[in-house]
């Protein structure tokens, strides 16, 4: 069973909310918004939640994974981005910093994905598709191959997962403070 503590209802709060206001700024103009807003919720949650201090190298790795994605989906003509939207070296930085804010996400109120790789990759094929979707709806890109933006989610998922692993052993966060971040009941048992 599932329970949504107080700093994972903040978590998801802020993470909706980053992802409009990156969005949005993107749309009107101001693509150096989103940035912006991911980099203070990002560090006020750090500062409010101790187990979140430990994630700088998932989100350095999120980051990274999702500019070489991005930059491929713009390179193979899967989707662009309109002048508004900022600079792009193919991708832009206010893509770079949702992919951040995804992963700030991950281990909080999207705990129950960690180390469930087709769960995980199930909900971001459908997922990330959806959030670009909506994102073209703003005006922020374009689409050309929403099918390319599907494939891409479906692999990298699980290499977002992998990072998310392989950052967790080398930040000393346990299994036990991985529950708790997802919210588990354990004496009821896992999700």
């Amino acid at each position: 069973m599932v329970i949504m503590r107080t700093h994972q209802w903040a978590n998801f709060s802020a993470f909706q909310l980053a992802w409009l206001v990156a969005v949005w700024g993107a749309s009107a103009g101001l693509w150096w918004l989103g940035p912006v807003v991911v980099a203070a919720w990002v560090s006020a949650y750090s500062i409010w939640q101790k187990c979140a201090r430990a994630e700088a190298l998932l989100w350095l790795g999120a980051g990274l994974l999702g500019a070489m994605t991005d930059s491929l989906l713009v390179w193979s003509g899967a989707m662009a981005f309109p002048e508004s939207a900022g600079p792009a070296f193919p991708t832009t930085p206010w893509m770079v910093a949702l992919w951040i804010n995804f992963a700030a996400a991950l281990r909080h109120c999207m705990g129950w994905l960690c180390g469930r790789f087709m769960l995980a990759t199930v909900f971001a094929a459908i997922g990330g598709p959806l959030a670009y979707l909506a994102g073209s709806k703003f005006g922020a890109l374009e689409i050309h191959s929403l099918s390319a933006i599907v494939i891409a989610w479906t692999l990298v998922m699980p290499c977002l997962l992998l990072i998310e692993m392989k950052t967790r052993s080398g930040s000393g966060v346990g299994s036990e403070e991985l529950e708790k971040m997802k919210g588990v009941n354990t004496p009821g048992g896992g999700i």
